[in-house]
């Protein structure tokens, strides 16, 4: 007998004693009538078809070992001896104390955090969402008089600018008829 027809002989028992003769004529499985290794020949072959022509995904396959080793945590730490394990902690520790300070100063500041005030937060939300939306109308209003004012001091700009026109014009021709009402000099 080969390796492969005694794993299959030993599956084969192990079906029967999982399943047994009696539930089999029971509940029609006809799991004894397709082996489990049969299952995974096909399952393979419907793998292995599927598999044929995506060369990333084969890739990817072929380097699931490797990954695996990345994630096994017990691999990572004996790769790494114990003296670069324990520089690389000295060089964390300053980073590590602040991260121990920073817990114990929110450790400490937690029971403000645990106040009434903000425990009716939720219940205050609504307020809130009016005072804005009052706040809102107020903005959009100064808006409104703003833009109102703006036009007053545009129409006030214009005027000022018309008189002082108005005023250049007059300033000249005040100066024009003074010039002319001078006597002229009559020369010998």
């Amino acid at each position: 007998m080969t390796t492969i027809e005694l794993l299959e002989n030993r599956i084969a028992e192990l079906e029967k004693q999982i399943y047994g003769l009696a539930k089999k004529d029971e509940t029609n499985d006809n799991s004894l009538e397709n082996p489990i290794v049969d299952n995974i020949l096909h399952v393979n072959t419907l793998i292995s078809s599927a598999m044929s022509g995506r060369e990333k995904a084969n890739l990817m396959i072929k380097r699931l070992p490797e990954l695996n080793n990345y994630l096994d945590p017990i691999i990572e730490s004996s790769e790494i001896p114990i003296e670069a394990k324990v520089q690389l902690l000295l060089a964390m520790a300053p980073e590590i104390k602040q991260n121990y300070e920073m817990l114990k100063q929110m450790q400490e500041l937690m029971p403000a955090l645990e106040t009434d005030h903000l425990k009716n937060v939720p219940e205050l939300t609504n307020k809130l969402n009016d005072l804005n939306l009052s706040y809102l109308k107020l903005y959009e209003d100064s808006q409104g008089l703003n833009n109102r004012i703006n036009e007053v001091f545009s129409k006030y700009n214009e005027v000022i600018t018309s008189i002082s026109k108005s005023l250049i014009t007059i300033d000249a021709v005040v100066t024009a008829a003074e010039i002319a009402a001078i006597p002229k000099k009559q020369l010998d």
